[in-house]
Protein backbone atom coordinates (compact mmCIF):
# COMPACT_ATOMS: atom_id res chain seq x y z
CA UNK A 1 0.00 0.00 0.00
CA UNK A 2 3.07 2.47 0.80
CA UNK A 3 4.31 1.72 -2.76
CA UNK A 4 1.73 2.49 -4.43
CA UNK A 5 1.16 5.86 -2.38
CA UNK A 6 4.21 6.67 -3.28
CA UNK A 7 3.79 5.46 -7.23
CA UNK A 8 0.69 8.18 -6.79
CA UNK A 9 2.75 10.89 -5.75
CA UNK A 10 5.23 10.42 -7.91
CA UNK A 11 2.60 10.53 -11.41
CA UNK A 12 1.06 13.48 -10.28
CA UNK A 13 4.65 15.11 -9.49
CA UNK A 14 5.35 14.55 -13.12
CA UNK A 15 2.34 15.04 -14.76
CA UNK A 16 2.66 18.96 -12.64
CA UNK A 17 6.23 19.02 -14.17
CA UNK A 18 5.04 17.80 -17.62
CA UNK A 19 2.24 20.35 -18.09
CA UNK A 20 4.12 23.62 -16.76
CA UNK A 21 5.85 25.51 -19.57
CA UNK A 22 7.86 28.49 -19.02
CA UNK A 23 6.95 31.10 -21.39
CA UNK A 24 9.69 32.49 -23.99
CA UNK A 25 10.59 36.15 -23.44
CA UNK A 26 8.37 38.11 -25.15
CA UNK A 27 5.77 35.11 -25.54
CA UNK A 28 2.98 37.30 -23.66
CA UNK A 29 3.18 40.18 -26.35
CA UNK A 30 1.88 37.29 -28.66
CA UNK A 31 -1.98 37.87 -29.34
CA UNK A 32 -4.28 34.54 -30.51
CA UNK A 33 -7.25 35.93 -32.44
CA UNK A 34 -10.02 33.91 -35.03
CA UNK A 35 -10.52 37.03 -37.04
CA UNK A 36 -9.58 36.84 -40.20
CA UNK A 37 -9.42 41.00 -41.10
CA UNK A 38 -6.98 41.11 -37.58
CA UNK A 39 -4.08 39.39 -39.90
CA UNK A 40 -5.44 40.90 -43.30
CA UNK A 41 -2.19 42.85 -42.96
CA UNK A 42 -0.11 41.16 -41.99
CA UNK A 43 2.81 38.80 -43.17
CA UNK A 44 2.02 35.05 -42.74
CA UNK A 45 5.96 33.32 -41.37
CA UNK A 46 5.24 30.12 -40.71
CA UNK A 47 2.19 27.06 -39.15
CA UNK A 48 2.15 26.03 -35.92
CA UNK A 49 0.90 22.47 -35.55
CA UNK A 50 -2.65 21.22 -34.01
CA UNK A 51 -0.40 19.57 -30.96
CA UNK A 52 1.22 23.01 -30.10
CA UNK A 53 -2.74 24.77 -29.90
CA UNK A 54 -4.53 21.45 -28.34
CA UNK A 55 -2.14 21.90 -25.97
CA UNK A 56 -3.49 23.24 -22.28
CA UNK A 57 -0.79 25.67 -21.64
CA UNK A 58 -0.99 28.85 -24.41
CA UNK A 59 2.43 29.33 -24.12
CA UNK A 60 3.33 26.30 -25.94
CA UNK A 61 1.89 28.15 -29.35
CA UNK A 62 3.32 31.41 -27.68
CA UNK A 63 6.67 30.07 -27.52
CA UNK A 64 6.53 28.77 -31.14
CA UNK A 65 5.46 32.11 -32.29
CA UNK A 66 8.21 33.95 -30.58
CA UNK A 67 10.77 31.38 -32.51
CA UNK A 68 8.92 32.25 -35.71
CA UNK A 69 9.47 36.62 -35.70
CA UNK A 70 5.23 36.47 -35.31
CA UNK A 71 3.07 38.41 -32.95
CA UNK A 72 -0.48 37.28 -33.77
CA UNK A 73 -1.73 33.46 -33.93
CA UNK A 74 -4.52 32.89 -36.18
CA UNK A 75 -6.71 30.46 -35.01
CA UNK A 76 -7.71 28.28 -37.76
CA UNK A 77 -9.68 25.00 -36.47
CA UNK A 78 -7.32 22.82 -34.94
CA UNK A 79 -3.74 24.25 -35.84
CA UNK A 80 -3.10 27.94 -36.41
CA UNK A 81 -0.85 30.17 -38.59
CA UNK A 82 1.80 32.41 -37.37
CA UNK A 83 1.82 36.07 -37.89
CA UNK A 84 3.69 39.48 -37.74
CA UNK A 85 2.15 42.46 -37.41
CA UNK A 86 3.73 45.49 -37.75
CA UNK A 87 0.46 46.87 -35.76
CA UNK A 88 -0.37 44.13 -33.94
CA UNK A 89 -3.89 45.79 -32.32
CA UNK A 90 -5.44 42.25 -31.43
CA UNK A 91 -8.02 42.44 -28.38
CA UNK A 92 -6.38 39.83 -25.59
CA UNK A 93 -8.76 36.67 -25.62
Amino acid sequence: MKQLASSGIAIVFAAVLIGCVTAAPGADQVKFTGNPDDVSACTAVGNISAEAMANLDPHVAQNFAVGLNANVIFRTGASAVAYHCVNAAVAPQ
